[in-house]
């Protein structure tokens, strides 16, 4: 589920605003000013609290009348303004208090405010009531525009009722930087306006401070940051009775709103911050009281983001929402709870772009209960994690995920899915799978230390793939710090290749990107300081340490010297320490631990007394001792020193490893594989080396591969590997291999994206933009495409092809033999595991692909085993492999084997589908509905039939839409369910459809036009041609003027038969079809022409779709052709159809 909605609105309203405000009063000769007053009362203007005469001229007299520096007062009583009080630099305009000093249009008034401090500075607005007595002209109380320092303090703003136009805002501020909104109340603010809102700063109203004020009723939202306006502070506000009219934003910062803060908020719906860098949201609650269900609770999609300490409890759809950003978000210690549908989302389908870099760390979603009745979409409520495709780079770390209704981890059946990492995460009681099964295609994963019990399913995955090593996180930084005084976090994170991202979360103040930042808390307290680096990889690890923030003189009295260091165990290789605590005037934090004086590892916590010393030489005889230490970084004296001579233990070396080659290499790389070595105890891991400099290590008796980066072009290199164990035996050296180096890239653009890359020979090409490519060997040619490539490197970007014209290593051709021995050790009712024989290559084998049937089940990374799910019970199967190398030749298949599953001890059919409705239909398909069926064990899916031939299936959605039927023609429809044993039910009522008429098909094609980016349709019309330009509005009033889509469908049929030229002219994203080929793709901001050619007959009509998306300026969009017949033009009315 994705709800669109956007901040950037209505620019034109702001110049038109400005005019009419400045003409709303003109400014009357006033009396002489008392010579330097401080404070100027209106009643020595003329103006009565007690009568309901304008009061405006003498407000706005005394207002004139004061100097920079000077108070306005007006007393307590009920003052009229027939129109709004412009306000002066430095002057202060105050009641006697919000409950005392009232101010209210007369009647019959046009102003659309009661202040406007419009081009002055330092002026404030305070401490009374601003009656908008219900008015529906009224688009704000206050109005601060192009300014600096103004505040709105202390006030109470209600009743605004507008509902046409852009607002009402209670208090609004336009280019006007460093304002302070603070201490108001506002309620019933445009409650039937799609824009009402309690605040709004925007369009250049840097360092905003919207602080502890309450809002309730408003039409869209409470507090509005938007467009060019950073450095906002949004702090200790209430909001409730948002989203009267439209959408429901609690908070919403949305576009270059930069720098900005979200902290100790309670908001009823949807905290929002998009199209933005460096935000924090911090310490927020979003829970709604009323009984009311918001779209969501948290939806941060910015670069270098902190989300952390907030609860969503209840009242919303999905509690944390992430489509795509620009990445590098960490958020920790997040609770949900009670969730209507999902406890969080992760959708990067359907928006052009991948969802990556964010880290998920210690975060509980919890009790989100299935079968909710406000759920958007029943029946699959009550999931506490879904990922909707398009998703990588994403780790799970050390979450609590618990008792949710359905499954506790959902990955959906879109595509794009991959490099997951689940590490220590707990999840248990969920009423569902504990994960559904991690995508078939997908090669890395990462899952790792999960606790999983008391699950309807407790599903376990199996890593695989990531051949890149993530990087450690690490820090150092003392455990106490003086308030007041700079504290500096030294980074020693590590990486096998570059650390691209550091991202701190200090607990205070905005996240920070610095390796090693210095930073000087606000407040006294405890804090959580979180690292998430992430690698050029995409990989990504945290590192957490408290520091806590006191205020008073320091400690520094260190802990006593710990006493009775002793060795209770040893072992060849290890030594187990003990001793007796130590003590200190404030508390012990922890111990370090030295070997010889240098140390070699720490402990934590006061009663932490004891250490395991591992990585020792046997028979060798070591020293140690122990400190303590304490929270302000005392450090003790020394303890004992304790001398221990490790047992002599186990002193054989592994076997040499064997058969050591290069699969592959680059101009800087190269990658190496060997046979592994046999131990008398076991292999732990080997260590490679060039010449007898140690180029790298692994760990784990089968890791016998490693790539080698960051080499020299056209360089030999000789390599040798050794095997080691536990107790740190080293084998004999395996076969010495020598490398070359392929020589420096020269890589030279070939092609655009969906156009042919030609060259001579075998060349290496890479496809994609500057730092995202995927690589291949090509001969002679190549289509520069997504499907040439197998993936999309750079989702939403226009993408190329280079050739390396220096050439490369990947001229093999020749395929790796036909697996062998093909067998099934084992098999279920709904699985078959398979085993064979490896393979050999004149290179080296790299993994398999395992078929059933023709059809491709899944792929090893090297191993000769796999097992295939998901089959039907009682059931044959032919299942054959294919060896693949580096290269990409693929073998021979394997000979096939048949195997039958076994028969399924479940013979219980599920019931009937009953109820079987069509809500609508066109005149080519028809929308079929059904109640669900039961099932002993559970319903898997659905059968739908048009009469007795399938038609198709679903996985469990009772919904269905039967395509390619004839206009005006009967059909008979039925449904059946199924479970996982292959049991399939009776079959439901018989539903007959008489598909509607042929449409007549006019020239022109389908325009609809889309609020965001494809969300809630707002106008559907014929187009006579795909030629537009709006300037700055846009093609409906309904749709907003800065974000918005457009769909063109419809076909296109060509004169003459050759190669047609297309070419869009947009601004700003753009994505064009023909005849189902995508030929254009660059839904990005933009401005200019985009071509690409596609060969046509002529007469023949062609499928034609092109979407366009406006973000932000202008809006353009039109279509045009040519060929060697035609000169260029806009794709005429003539040359287009609705169908």
């Amino acid at each position: 589920m994705t709800t669109n909605k956007n901040g950037k609105r209505g620019k034109w309203k702001k110049q038109a605003f400005s005019v009419l405000c400045a003409m709303s009063v003109m400014l009357p000769v006033i009396p002489a000013a008392t010579v330097h007053a401080a404070s100027i009362n209106v009643t020595a203007f003329g103006a009565n609290g007690s009568d309901a005469a304008d009061d405006l001229t003498a407000i706005q007299n005394a207002v004139n009348s004061a100097a920079a520096g000077d108070t306005v007062v007006i007393p307590a009583g009920t003052y009229y303004l027939s129109a709004n009080v412009n306000g002066k630099t430095g002057v202060k305009i105050s009641g006697a208090g919000r409950d005392l000093t009232t101010l209210r249009m007369t009647s019959g008034s046009g102003s659309t405010m009661f202040f406007y401090l419009h081009n002055v500075s330092n002026s404030e607005v305070s401490d009374m009531t601003l009656d908008g007595n219900s008015s529906s002209v009224l688009l704000s109380a206050i109005t601060s525009e192009s300014g600096d320092g103004n505040k709105m303090r202390h006030l109470r703003v209600k009743d605004l009722a507008a509902s046409a136009g852009f607002g009402p805002f209670a208090l609004y501020a336009i280019g006007s930087t460093n304002i302070e909104i603070s201490d108001n109340i506002v309620t019933n603010t445009g409650v039937n306006s799609d824009w009402g809102g309690g605040i709004r700063t925007g369009w250049g109203s840097s360092h905003a401070l919207i602080e502890n004020n309450t809002i309730a009723n408003t039409g869209r939202g409470g507090i509005f940051v938007n467009d060019d306006s950073p450095y906002a502070i949004v702090r200790g506000n209430t909001i409730t009775g948002t989203g009267l009219h439209e959408e429901g934003l609690g908070i919403e910062l949305h576009t270059n709103a930069d720098y900005s803060i979200i902290e100790n908020n309670n908001v009823d719906h949807w905290i929002s911050a998009v199209r933005s860098k460096y935000i924090a949201v911090r310490n927020n609650t979003v829970k709604a009281n009323d009984g009311s269900v918001g779209n969501m609770g948290l939806e941060v999609m910015v670069d270098h983001g902190v989300t952390s300490g907030n609860v969503v409890d209840g009242g919303q759809q999905v509690g944390m929402q992430q489509s795509p950003g620009t990445g590098y978000q960490l958020w920790n210690y997040n609770t949900v709870k009670n969730i209507v549908m999902w406890g969080m989302q992760l959708q990067g389908a359907g928006t052009g772009f991948t969802e990556q870099y964010q880290y998920f760390y210690k975060n509980t979603i919890k009790d989100g209960a299935a079968g909710n009745p406000a759920a958007a979409y029943p029946g699959y409520d009550g999931n506490a994690v879904r990922i909707h495709g398009d998703t990588k780079n994403i780790v799970f770390d050390s979450n609590q995920i618990t008792n949710n209704g359905r499954k506790a981890i959902e990955i959906t059946t879109a595509s794009g899915t991959d490099r997951l990492s689940f590490i220590n995460n707990t999840i248990t009681g969920n009423g569902g799978p504990s994960i559904d099964q991690y995508p078939s295609s997908a090669a890395d994963l990462e899952w790792s230390g999960n606790t999983v019990s008391g699950n309807g399913t407790n599903t376990q995955l199996t890593s695989r793939g990531f051949n890149d090593a993530k990087p450690v996180a690490n820090f150092t930084a003392p455990l106490t710090v003086q308030l007041g005084q700079p504290v500096t976090f030294t980074n020693t994170s590590t990486d096998n290749g570059t650390i691209v991202e550091n991202l701190w979360d200090l607990g205070e103040g905005l996240p920070v990107t610095a390796a090693s930042p210095t930073y000087t808390y606000q407040k006294a307290g405890t804090y959580k300081v979180i690292l998430g680096v992430w690698d050029n990889g995409g990989r990504a690890s945290v590192k957490e340490q408290s520091i806590t923030v006191f205020t008073g003189p320091p400690d520094t009295t260190a802990p006593s010297a710990p006493t009775g260091l002793s060795a209770p165990t040893k072992s060849n290789v290890t030594v187990d320490l003990s001793w007796t605590a130590s003590t200190d005037n404030v508390g012990v934090i922890g111990y370090d631990v030295y070997k010889a004086g240098v140390l070699i590892g720490s402990t934590s916590g006061a009663g932490a007394t004891t250490y395991g010393v591992t990585g020792l030489t046997p028979s060798t005889a070591y020293s140690f001792t122990v400190k303590a230490k304490d929270a302000s970084g005392n450090v003790s004296a020394a303890s004992n020193t304790l001398n221990v001579t490790t047992a002599a233990g186990d002193t054989q070396a592994p076997t040499a490893p064997s058969n050591l080659t290069s699969p592959a290499k680059t101009d800087t790389s190269v990658s190496l594989s060997w046979s592994a070595s046999t131990d008398n105890v076991g292999v732990t891991g080997y260590n490679i080396y060039n010449g007898a400099s140690l180029a790298g290590t692994t760990t784990g008796a089968n890791a016998t591969s490693i790539t080698l980066t960051g080499l020299s072009a056209s360089t030999t290199f000789t390599y040798t590997v050794k095997a080691k164990d536990a107790s740190n035996n080293l084998s004999a050296a395996s076969n010495s291999l020598s490398v070359t180096t392929d020589p420096a890239a020269n890589w030279t653009n070939c092609a655009g994206e969906n156009n042919l890359c030609s060259f001579t020979g075998t060349k290496q090409v890479r496809y994609g933009v500057t730092g995202s490519y995927i690589y291949g060997m090509f001969t002679t040619s190549v289509m520069c495409s997504n499907n040439t490539f197998g993936s999309d490197p750079a989702a939403g970007q226009y993408k190329h092809c280079d050739v390396n014209l220096a050439g490369g290593s990947g001229g093999d051709t020749t395929a790796p033999s036909a697996p062998t021995a093909l067998t099934s050790p084992s098999k279920t009712s709904t699985s078959v595991s398979l085993s064979w024989t490896a393979s050999t290559d004149n290179v080296g084998v790299t993994g398999y692909d395992v078929y059933v049937g023709g059809t491709l089940a899944g792929s090893t990374t090297g191993a000769t085993t796999f097992t295939v799910n998901s089959l039907a019970a009682n059931t044959a199967y032919s299942f054959t492999v294919k060896a693949k190398d580096a290269a990409g030749n693929a073998s021979a298949a394997s000979s096939p084997l048949s195997v039958t599953t076994n028969g399924s001890t479940d013979t219980t059919a599920p019931t009937a589908p009953s109820s079987l409705t069509s809500p609508s239909k066109t005149d080519t398909s028809a929308n079929l509905s059904w109640t669900a069926s039961t099932d002993n064990v559970g319903v898997t899916g659905y059968n739908i039939y048009n009469g007795s031939t399938l038609a198709g299936s679903t996985t469990g959605a009772t919904t269905f839409t039967a395509a390619g039927l004839s206009a005006s023609t009967a059909y008979t429809f039925t449904v059946k369910a199924k479970d996982a044993a292959g049991n399939l039910s009776a079959a439901s009522n018989s539903l007959s459809v008489t598909t509607n008429a042929a449409s007549t098909p006019s020239n022109g094609v389908t325009a609809q036009y889309y609020s965001g980016n494809f969300g809630t349709l707002a106008l559907t019309e014929i187009a006579p041609t795909i030629d537009f330009d709006w300037g700055g509005g846009r093609p409906t009033p309904d749709v907003p003027g800065e974000w918005f889509t457009a769909r063109y469908t419809g076909k296109v049929q060509p004169q003459y038969t050759e190669t047609y030229t297309f070419y869009t002219n947009t601004d700003d994203g753009v994505r064009l079809w023909v005849n189902g080929q995508q030929l254009i793709n660059n839904w990005v901001n933009m401005n200019g022409e985009l071509s690409a050619t596609i060969t046509l007959t002529g007469g023949v009509k062609y499928d034609l779709v092109m979407e366009y998306i406006e973000n932000g300026g202008n809006a353009h969009a039109q279509l045009s052709w040519s060929s060697a017949s035609q000169t260029k033009q806009v794709v005429p009315n003539n040359r287009l159809f609705t169908s």
